[in-house]
């Protein structure tokens, strides 16, 4: 099967796929060309870096255009993609990185001072990719890649044979009993029951879609993929915030 990106790229190159509209007025948006080349790049950076079919991905960072890349990029390589709650304390965050096995980290700008302070304990994490904006403090370029990495690589489909979109992805419990686990769910989704399911929320490919709980939490990650799956337009709130929220619903009639 294609990858269902690439599908709509081809389809509807000019439709707007995903939209970042901060409250400070600064809006960045990808059409379905876009968000596949950026993809195409991270996921052939990816391969560079060792990255393949079955190996870990870690990434971490509130709602973004760069975290919608890296999930579709994950799949495009048939890795199992492992998102990290932002909000974790550093040891706790320490504890997932290094359980994950994971040897790439993909951190938004905001989180990256957090990974240089942990470097010399994340004995697994051979690379960090820092994106999104400038990284600021101990935790700089030469530490780290950067979106200017991204950019260089080729924005040709990656090849991994039989392997492309066999991967998924492995979310960390809460931890309430005992220790984080890491809950692996490989592979796509039975193509019924994901049919059924969406039919009964009335999915329609001209929807807007806004996703602004996390998407590091499953709910919100396999909302978001159902609407990309469909062709929606996807609006990505970085943090949830009610009144923003009501403007955006507002700006872009979004009827999910």
């Amino acid at each position: 099967m294609p990858d269902i990106l690439s599908v709509y790229a081809q389809s509807q190159p000019d439709k707007v796929a995903v939209i970042d509209d901060k409250p400070d007025g600064t809006v960045v948006s990808w059409s379905y060309a876009e968000l596949e080349a950026q993809a195409n790049r991270l996921a052939n950076l990816l391969l560079g870096l060792g990255a393949g079919p079955g190996t870990k991905i870690l990434w971490c960072g509130p709602n973004s255009l760069p975290v919608v890349a890296v999930m579709n990029a994950a799949r495009k390589i048939g890795a199992i993609a492992v998102p990290l709650n932002y909000r974790l304390t550093p040891e706790e965050a320490c504890y997932v990185i290094d359980h994950s096995d994971a040897e790439i980290a993909y951190v938004d700008h905001e989180h990256a001072p957090m990974f240089a302070a942990l470097r010399d304990r994340l004995t697994k994490v051979r690379h960090v990719i820092a994106v999104g904006g400038p990284v600021v403090g101990d935790a700089g370029p030469d530490q780290m890649l950067t979106d200017a990495d991204i950019a260089a690589a080729p924005s040709d489909p990656p090849d991994v044979g039989d392997a492309a979109g066999l991967g998924g992805t492995m979310i960390y419990t809460s931890g309430t009993t005992g220790k984080p686990k890491g809950a692996v769910r490989s592979g796509g989704q039975d193509p019924e029951v994901l049919g059924a399911l969406l039919n009964l929320f009335g999915y329609r490919p001209d929807d807007v879609y806004i996703t602004s709980g996390p998407l590091y939490h499953s709910g919100p990650s396999a909302f978001m993929g159902a609407g990309l799956l469909f062709g929606q337009t996807i609006v990505v709130q970085r943090r949830f915030d009610a009144e923003d929220w009501l403007r955006l619903v507002d700006k872009y009639t979004s009827t999910r």
